[in-house]
Parts: structure tokens; C-alpha cells; sequence
């Protein structure tokens, strides 16, 4: 009978891992849907906020580059009256305009 038992609790342990692991599996497969999907929503959530921040600088670029412009445009203008009084002095006292250097050299 010590036999018979052994043998029958064997079958027993065998049948109960197969069991335990076929819900273990099913469970885990569960959970793993659950937990990517989660992931998905984490990284949608950063991207979106991300992408709100990024707006953001974006308007703060273009500002800073037009003001960047405007500030270009200014300093053109006013070397631009510098350059015309210089060579209105020049003509009053009689003075050659440098030449500008060749072009190649």
C-alpha cells in the first residue's frame, strides 16, 4: 500500500503543478497585456507633454530670432547713415574714399 500511495500522490503533485502552472501562465499573460497597455498610456502622456512644452519654445524661438532680425536690420541701418556721413565729410574736405579691396586676393 506504501506503494500505491507514493504513486497516487505523485500523479497528485503532477496533475497540481500542471494546473498551478497553466493559471500561473494565463494570469501572467493577463497581467502583461495590463501592464503594456499602461506603459503605452505612460509614454502617450509624456509625449503629449512634450509636445506641449516644444510649442512653447517654439513660439519663444521665433521671437527671439525675430528680435534677432529686427536688431540686425537696425544695426545695418544705422552703420548705413554712419558710412554716408563719413563719405559726405570725405568729399567736404577732400579727402580719396578708401577703394574696396579686389575681389580674389
Amino acid at each position: 500500500m506504501d506503494a500505491d500511495l507514493k504513486q497516487y500522490l505523485e500523479a497528485m503533485e503532477g496533475r497540481l503543478n500542471e494546473h498551478v502552472n497553466t493559471r500561473l501562465k494565463s494570469g501572467l499573460g493577463g497581467l502583461e497585456n495590463t501592464l503594456v497597455e499602461k506603459m503605452r498610456d505612460m509614454q502617450t502622456e509624456l509625449l503629449r507633454g512634450f509636445a506641449a512644452f516644444s510649442e512653447g519654445q517654439t513660439f519663444r524661438l521665433r521671437k527671439v530670432e525675430a528680435d534677432q532680425s529686427n536688431l540686425d536690420a537696425a544695426l545695418s541701418g544705422r552703420v548705413n547713415v554712419v558710412e554716408a556721413r563719413l563719405r559726405q565729410i570725405e568729399l567736404r574736405q577732400g579727402i580719396e574714399p578708401p577703394q574696396p579691396p579686389e575681389a580674389g586676393r
